[in-house]
Parts: structure tokens; sequence; C-alpha cells
């Protein structure tokens, strides 16, 4: 009985299975006619479109297991489907979301006529604005495959074009003013001469117009520098930038990569960075992205020239203080040499003295004064090879030697004692970088960097008090005699040396990933080894040798959220080697277009130092800097707060911008050595204000004016009350101006720069001092255009008005015996006439 109820079983089962098997054979047959005729004939319900099915046509020719199987088969790679409600079949059109294709450009931007890169060109892409890297490179991802794009780049005229989407575009700008030979591209050089408020806290400046500003050529960059807001300017501050009362070594300049460390400088007439081999300058006030790191002030940028790969290049400069050469010529191609070198002579006047007023302490109306002769030599040798591949792909070394002398002698006498001062320094700085960048072909590049620079200081005081002997004046010296045949009451002989280096290696990649999104990721290792010795009379009192290392690494995701609204969120990591700690900063920035001209910016972030220049103060009141590297413990490790607001309005060729500024700053240090018991104390700063600037430009004229209110205050533990007090470089007030007058051949400039003073550190007992800072410079330049050079003449006017300024960080108090106590400062640029003539073939 059960096997027949399973053999019964099975041969239903079999016979169910033959009747759901579905049977097709349509040649050529409209898509509706096969539905309508399956469904009619296994008599299933349906709902259809025939108008729409009959569209599309059909072979075939199979059997199927069931109806839907041989729907799933009709309706597949077609715009339709089906679905069954109870027991009606829906057949209905179905319209696939379209897949968004994207299109990525990438490119490269450069000056027409030389082929140099620009880097930082401001580039506007449909409406989306971004800025290429330093070697002028850029990936954009949009769903266009053809773009409207703008390009700015600071003496350049606006490139606007349609560009199709793809790699390896090369962008070429005409420089506003420029003459070859028979080609001659004529414009307005001083239109664009700087850029503020495009970004927080940042400015682009304009190398080509340096060189019309007041002042020596070999100082022309330093003199655009301290026209600019938020960059002290009085004071003449020549060893250090003083940015947004950032202290002596918390900001930092970087050329091509590596650091400058600064040069000894008292006159102000040159700078640590050739002028002839200087790109692109710009400047980080703060609150700056999570791609920079290292120090808690402001951040100056300089970009070398890659030189001429088409042809050579010779440019010569000689004034009353130096002679300067350089000179590029093509290596291979796409590939070029470039060579500058400076040297000091004896210039055509007596423009490098160094003034110094003198008497006795007190306000004793017995002063003098005296004019010291320095001997003063300066010499720097810059090398770079650069280019670039069939790829794309750029590399370049760049290496610097730089030192210089400087050194003089002064002699006070009086009835009963005489004083002898001599003070020599000796600054040698080197320093080469190298880099590799890879442009991938998704648009992508990759950076490989490495740098290192060091500057070593040596610096030696010997200062000699004698009292008079009776009888013995004007005699020679005897045993333990001072000079003049007086008996030695203060004989000292002390030499410092110090030396401080930076090396890094570092790897970055940058990519698109939308139309409106970077993302920009990097890591590196950095290594700043310190030496500091001693020595009193030829015998070591000091040998101290530390070494920092770190490991950093950072994420940057620049992004906008809807138009006119750009955000760019970053952190920074850092990792000690030598703490075995983590140090976390978050970076922060947005920027608002609000329409007819305004922009909102915003930007804040904290910043870490790893090194610092710590301040000394000898037994008489002496400031001395060394750099040293933070312990964690007796040397705690700089941390800064940032923040920035600022308004910005740019219409045409006028623009007016505000911004605020507030910074903190914890983990300086100052030893005291005037104490019974010399001790290291940590303190902290806290400085805010308001940076405000305008410029108009008309038919190749410009004129700018800013304004600085600030306020820097310290707290150190050994106050002897613990509040804020005034910081030595702290300044209420600041006014700055320049005219450019562009009648070409002939360019007219002048420039004005009003400080309020700072806070004198020897005279604080009776009560603050402070001495206003004026300075007025002018200047004339006449430019000839032949077939084969171009020749440059002009004279420059520096204090006209023969103010007589105060050198900020340059007192020199020398101790008390009897009669003999000396206050000493050094003056700041007098009535100073300067010529140059510069040949460029």
């Amino acid at each position: 009985m059960k096997k027949k109820a399973l053999l019964l079983g099975l041969l239903f089962s079999t016979l169910l299975t033959v009747a759901q098997q579905v049977e097709t054979d349509y040649q050529e047959q409209s898509l509706s006619s096969i539905l309508i005729d399956l469904c009619e004939r296994y008599e299933l319900q349906y709902s259809l479109d025939d108008r729409y099915f009959s569209s599309f046509t059909r072979t075939v020719s199979r059997q199927f297991t069931s109806p839907e199987k041989a729907f799933d088969y009709l309706l597949q790679d077609l715009p339709a489907a089906y679905k069954k409600v109870g027991a009606v079949y829906l057949f209905y059109q179905d319209q696939p979301v379209p897949v968004q294709k994207s299109y990525s450009l990438s490119g490269r931007f450069a000056d027409k006529f030389t082929s140099e890169s620009l880097p930082y060109t401001h580039v506007m892409i449909d409406g989306t604005g971004l800025i290429s890297d330093q070697e002028g490179s850029f990936s954009f991802v949009g769903a266009s495959d053809q773009v409207h794009l703008q390009a700015s780049y600071l003496g350049y005229f606006l490139l606007d074009t349609l560009v199709a989407s793809g790699s390896q575009h090369q962008f070429l700008l005409s420089p506003s003013n420029y003459s070859i030979r028979e080609v001659e591209v004529k414009g307005l050089k001083v239109v664009r001469s700087l850029q503020v408020g495009n970004k927080p806290g940042v400015l682009r400046l304009n190398h080509q117009i340096a060189q019309f500003l007041p002042g020596n050529g070999d100082n022309s960059i330093f003199n655009l520098l301290r026209l600019q807001p938020g960059v002290l300017a009085a004071g003449e501050q020549s060893n250090d930038l003083v940015i947004w009362g950032s202290y002596e070594g918390q900001s930092q300049v970087l050329f091509d990569g590596f650091t400058l460390f600064g040069m000894k400088n008292f006159n102000d007439n040159i700078s640590a960075v050739n002028p002839l081999m200087a790109k692109d300058i710009q400047v980080l006030k703060g609150a700056y992205g999570a791609d920079q790191g290292g120090r808690v002030g402001g951040l100056v940028n300089i970009t070398g020239l890659d030189g001429d790969v088409q042809r050579p290049h010779l440019k010569l400069s000689l004034n009353n203080m130096t002679l300067n050469g350089l000179f590029s010529v093509p290596v291979a191609q796409q590939s070029a040499l470039t060579v500058a070198f400076r040297q000091t002579y004896y210039e055509l006047y007596d423009s490098k003295q160094l003034s110094f007023r003198s008497g006795r302490s007190g306000n004793s109306p017995n002063t003098s004064e005296r004019t010291i002769y320095p001997d003063y030599n300066f010499r720097d040798l810059n090398l770079k090879y650069s280019g670039r591949n069939e790829n794309g792909d750029s590399y370049g070394i760049s290496a610097l030697f730089s030192e210089d002398r400087f050194s003089y002698l002064l002699d006070v006498e009086s009835e009963q004692s005489r004083f002898d001062y001599q003070d020599h320094e000796d600054n040698k700085q080197y320093a080469v970088s190298g880099f590799f960048q890879k442009r991938w072909t998704d648009g992508s590049r990759s950076r490989l960097s490495a740098a290192y620079s060091s500057l070593d200081k040596e610096v030696r005081n010997l200062r000699v008090i004698g009292r008079q002997q009776s009888g013995q004046g004007g005699q020679g010296r005897g045993p333990g005699q001072g000079p003049g045949g007086s008996e030695n009451v203060l004989n000292e002989d002390q030499t410092l040396w110090n030396t401080v280096a930076e090396g890094s290696i570092s790897l970055t990649h940058q990519l698109a990933l939308a139309e409106q999104h970077q993302l920009e990721l990097g890591t590196g290792w950095v290594v700043n080894p310190i030496e500091f010795l001693e020595d009193s009379f030829q015998v070591n009192f000091v040998d101290q040798r530390f070494e920092a290392s770190r490991l950093n690494f950072y994420v940057q995701d620049a992004f906008s959220v809807s138009s006119g609204l750009e955000l760019k969120l970053g952190l920074r990591a850092n990792y000690s080697l030598n703490l075995n700690k983590w140090y976390w900063q978050p970076r922060a920035s947005a920027s608002l277009a609000v329409g007819g001209g305004w922009k909102v910016n915003l930007a804040a972030g904290r910043h870490n130092q790893f090194i610092t220049r710590s301040s000394l103060v000898d037994d008489v009141g002496n400031y001395h800097y060394l750099w040293s590297v933070c312990d964690d413990r007796s040397l705690p490790v700089l941390e800064a707060t940032h923040a920035v607001a600022g308004l910005t309005y740019h219409q045409n060729s006028f623009t007016l911008s505000v911004e605020g500024f507030a910074k903190k700053t914890d983990g300086l240090t100052r030893y005291i050595d005037r104490f019974e018991v010399p001790n290291s104390y940590t303190g902290e700063s806290k400085t805010r204000g308001l940076d405000f600037f305008v410029k108009q430009e008309y038919k190749g004229h410009s004129v700018w004016m800013t304004y600085t209110l600030s306020e820097t205050l310290e707290k150190f533990a050994y106050f002897r009350q613990p509040v804020f007090q005034r910081a030595l470089h702290d300044q209420r007030h600041e006014l700055k101006g320049a005219l450019l007058l562009n009648f070409n051949p002939v360019h007219l400039s002048s420039s004005y720069v009003f400080g309020s003073g700072f806070p004198d550190p020897h005279l604080l007992a009776d009560g603050e001092f402070e001495r206003d800072y004026h300075r007025l410079d002018v200047a004339a330049t006449y430019q000839w255009d032949a077939r084969t050079f171009t020749l440059e003449a002009g004279i420059s006017i520096l204090n006209v008005l023969n103010h007589a300024n105060l050198k900020y960080a340059n007192f020199i108090v020398l101790p008390e015996e009897q009669d003999v106590s000396l206050n000493l400062h050094a003056e700041a640029i007098p009535f100073t006439p300067t010529v140059f003539l510069n040949v460029f073939f």
C-alpha cells in the first residue's frame, strides 16, 4: 500500500513539473506580442503598455521552468521590469538611474617666456576655487569633459580659457610687463602688488615690484615684507621676523624647503635671501593649515627660481655695498642650472656705520655721541638645479652657503678710568634641499622631499675696565695693568658658540576626490641637533650637546559645503622620539563669499615647537638669545593657540581688509643671571590685535596703507607681581604706507613707517620709556630695454628726515665702576643714500 502511494506521488510531481515548463519560439517579434501570447497561453493575468513594449523586438527559442524565468530572460538588459501584485503581472517602464560620469583635469602653470613654474596660482574652474602646489601643479575632478578655467598669479595677466579634461596640460601665463628682443608684451608691472584676505592670515607678495620699493636691492624682499600688516617694521629687527607678536625664534623663514635661521645684520641693508633668486613669497601670519608645523609663530615661505630651460640668462646688480650676480643656463631638455653670488666690498658712502648713544648711568646730562665704524663682511652662494621629465614629473636640488663677519671696538676714557669693549661675531649658514614630485595619471600628486640647514654662530666679547694710576696716565702697561697704564678692575674675555641645525624628510600626497573636494596626506621625520659652548680666557665652562627628533603625520581635507563656502579641516600629529610623547594639533579654517565682493575668513588651530630660542639675561641686564632643545622639564615644549577672524572687500582694483587675531603661547623660558642664584624660569604670553589694510591700484600705479593695533604681554615666575607685563617687543601702534608710481620707463616710489615704540628694559625702574619710530624712504628707478639686454639704474634715500630711531633688541649695558657706566643703543638706519645699477641679459 505504501509503495503504491509513493509511486503515485512521484508520478503527480513529474506531471506537475512538465506542466510548469514554458515553451518559447519567437523570431524577431515585438516584446509586447510575446508577453501577451505567453500570458494568454498559460492563463496568466497581466497589464502592460502595448505601445512602449512594442518598441522592442526579441528572438527566443527555448524552454523555461516557469513564467517568471521566461519574463526575466525577455526583459534583461532592457529599461523595463515586472512585478506580481496578487495574481496580476504588471509590466512597466524602468529607467535606470544614470551613472554620473566624472572627468579629471590636471596640469601645471608656468611663465610663458621662461617656463618658470608659478607656485600657489589661484585657479577658478566652473566656479570652484583651488590653489596650485609649490610646483604650480593642480588636479580637479568634475562632471563635464570641458570646463571654464581662470588662473591668476601676482604680476601676471589673467588667464581665461576653455579646456578639455585630461592630464599634463601646460598653462602659460604672461607677465604684466616683459620684453624679449623682438617680442614685447606691455602691461602694468605694479598692478596686483600683493594679495590680502583671500585666505585667513595669508599674504601673497609680488616679488617683481620689490625692486621698485625704496631700499638697497640686496634687502628688497624684506623691505617688502616689513610694509605688510602684522609684520613688525619699527625697530628694524634684522635677525628675526616678528609676526603677530611672536618672540625670537618662533617664526620660520623657508627658502626652497630649508630653514633660514637668520644672519646678523646691523644696518638692515643685506638680507639672508638673494632677491635675484626669489620667485614667490607667501606669508602665513598664524592659524595656518595642518601641512605646516614646527613653529608657534608665523611662517614666510619663499620659493626660488627654477631657471630658464630655453635660453641662458645673466643678471648683474651693483650697489654701494655689494656685487650681486645670477647666471642661469639650460643643462638638458626641460632642466636648468642657476648660480647666484653676493659679496660686500668697501662702499662708496659711509652707510655701514653703526652709531651708539653713550653716557653715564641714570639721566646724566654728561652724554656724548660716538660713531663706530664696524668691520662688516658678507658673502653668499646659491646653487640650484631643477627640471621636469617627459611624464610631467618635476625635481630639483637647491643649496645655500653664506657667511657674515661683524666686529667693532669701543674705547671710552675719562680722567680716572678707561673702558675697552670689543665685539666680534661670525655666522655661517649652510643649507641644501631636494625633491621629486610624481604626477599620476589620475591627476593626483606625490612629493618626496628632504632638507638640511645649519647656522654656526660664534660671539666673542672682551671688556676691560681700568682705573688710571697717578703718574702713569698714557704710559705703557705693566703687570696687572689695564689699558693706558691703568689698573684693571674688570677683565673679561668670553666666547660663545651656538650651532642649530634642522634636517627633514617628508612624503606628501594630494588628490581630488570630487569636484569640490581635495584631500592631502603627509608624513615625515625631523631632527634638530643643537650645540652650545662657552669659554672664558680659553677655559671651557659649558659644553652642551642636545638633539630633538620627531615624526610628523597630517591629514587635511578641503571641500565646499555650498556655493561660496569653503572649509578646510586638518589634524597634525607629532610624536617626539626623545620625549616619547604625542602632540595633537587640530586646525580648521573657513572662507565665505557673501557676495558683492565681500568675504569672511575664520581660522583657528594649535601649534607646537620643539626647539626654542631662549632668552638669557646677564648680570647687567643685557639680553642674549640661544637655541636650545625643549626637554619638557626646564625647557618645556612650546604650545600656542591661534585664532583669526577677518573681513575683506575686493572690487576691481580696490581692496579693504580687517583682520583680528589672538594668540596664547605657553612654554617660554628665560635664564636670569642677575640674582644671587642664577636660574631658569618659565613663562607665558598672550597677544591680541587688529590689522587694517587698504589698497588702490589705478592705471599701473599702486598705493596701500596698513595699521596694526596690538598688545603682547608676558608673565614669568620671577616677576615680583604675578601679573602680565609688556613684552620687550610689544608695540601698541604701527602705521605703514607705500606709494608706487609707474611712468614707464621711470618708476617712483616712497614708503613710510611710524611706530609708537617699545618699552626700554633698562629704564623700567624709572617708569616705562618708549621712543617713537619714524622713517620715510624715497626711490627713483629708470629702466631701459635694448634688443639684447635691459638696464636699470636708480637711487634710494633711506630715512629722508634723518630721524634718530633705535633698533629693537640691540641694547647694550656696560657695568658700573665709579664714573664708568654706559648705556649703548644701536641706532637704526640714518639718512642713507644708496645707488644701484642692474644689467639683465
